[in-house]
This record gives C-alpha cells, structure tokens and sequence, in this order.
C-alpha cells in the first residue's frame, strides 16, 4: 500500500517536473525573441538618430530625393562610399548605396558658402578625395604645409591658431566654374576634411573654409573613405554672393 503511494506520488512529481520544464523552455524562447526583437528596434533607432560609429541606417526618402536633386543617382552607380557634408545640418555622413554607414557632426565656414579664392568660404558641390595624409600620426598631430612638425596638440590646450590636425583628406572640385579651375578652385584653395584643436565648436559653422571633424572622427572618416571616392556639399540655400 505504501509502496503504491509512493509510486503514485512519485510519478506525479516526474509528470510536474515535465510540465514546469516544457513551460520554462517556452517562456525563454519568448522572453529571447522579445528582447532580440526590441535590440533590433532600439540598434536601429540609435543608429538613425545619433549615427556617431559604424552602423547601419537608411537614407529617408526625403534625403535621398535631396540628393537625387543634386545628381546623386546619375554619378552614383555602385555601393562604394560616398561622403555627404550637409551644411544646413553641420553633419557629415558616408553612405554606401542608401546605407548610412557612419556619420558625425562637422564644422564648415563661419563665412558661409563661396568659392572665391580668400572668400574664407566652404565651396558646395561635387568633389572627389584627391589625396589622404597622415595615416597612423598620433592624435591632435599638427600639420604646416600638408606636412606632419614636432608638434601635437593635446585636448584641453587653449590655441588660438586654428591648426590642421590629426588626418586630412584633400579634396579636388568637379565642377567647373563652381569649384574646379580659375578662381573657384577647390584644391588651389586648399580645401580639406581635417582635425581641429576648436572642437567645442564643432557642429557648428566656425572654419575658415575647410570641414573640421573632432580628431577621433577624422580618423573613423580617414580609415572608411579611400582616395577618389566622391564627396558632395550641400546647402539647401544656397549663398548666391561668393
């Protein structure tokens, strides 16, 4: 009699055991796809709102059209990159194909946009990267004349000079008579994508003609962008007086 309690009892503990198991193997299938399901949501909402490390996010139709105004279907034929500097958004981004794969805030003209030659001013348009420099320089490297000197610049350190920092990447205008040849010549006027020792700034419109980039940024742009890609600047209103 005791034994066949005992039985009977124990078959009913492996039978809840059963049960409990097949019910908990459930809820952690259903807790794991909830939660990969709201990383997925939240990887992506970060990347399309902040964009400020290597990820993944697509241009809105709204940009995308932008840019196709600025004949970015007709130039743009495959998935390599291609760099776009919104002035209005003081924000510069590499895309491949209608992929964001990285961005971060820029600093272009205080003077606005121009051409000119001693306009002081960012040249909007279409350019390529003609020539990248400093490869493998420590961070906040000065630079004279393309050159790397002895010196280099720390954060926190208050100069006035507004120096050429950490990487540059050269930039050559294709269009002409708006910044390519004469004097609205892109590369004559040294224009380039560097570092800057005003990063505070950063973000907004303080250069003197070129697009300055936090030092950490400019490497992340120096090492994702190869020579003869194309860069376009933009503005969605366009200075009229250079």
């Amino acid at each position: 009699m005791n034994s066949r309690v005992v039985a009977c009892s124990c078959a009913g503990l492996r039978l809840s055991a059963s049960h409990v198991f097949t019910m908990l193997t459930i809820v952690c299938i259903m807790a794991t796809t909830v939660a990969g399901a709201q990383l997925a949501i939240g990887g992506d909402k970060t990347v399309s709102d902040s964009n400020d490390s290597k990820g993944l996010s697509r241009l809105s139709d709204s940009e995308a059209e932008f840019l196709d105004a600025h004949g970015w279907g007709s130039r743009i034929k495959n998935d390599k990159p291609v760099v776009w500097i919104s002035v209005d958004e003081q924000r510069m981004r590499i895309i491949e194909g209608r992929e964001i794969v990285w961005g971060a805030p820029c600093s272009t003209s205080e003077k606005g946009t121009g051409s000119i030659a001693n306009s002081n001013k960012t040249p909007l348009g279409w350019h390529k990267i003609l020539r990248k420099i400093g490869d493998g320089v420590k961070l906040g490297q000065v630079f004279r004349g393309r050159m790397p000197t002895d010196e280099v610049w720390k954060p926190g350190e208050n100069i006035k000079e507004d120096l050429v920092l950490t990487r540059i990447l050269v930039l050559d205008g294709l269009e002409p008579g708006k910044n390519k040849g004469g004097n609205v010549d892109s590369r004559t006027r040294c224009i380039y994508v560097h570092g800057t020792n005003d990063e505070d700034r950063v973000g907004t419109p303080a250069s003197h003609g070129c697009v300055r980039l936090k030092n950490d940024d400019v490497v992340k742009a120096f090492d994702l962008v190869p020579v003869g890609a194309l860069l376009l600047i933009t503005e969605k209103t366009a200075n009229k007086a250079d």
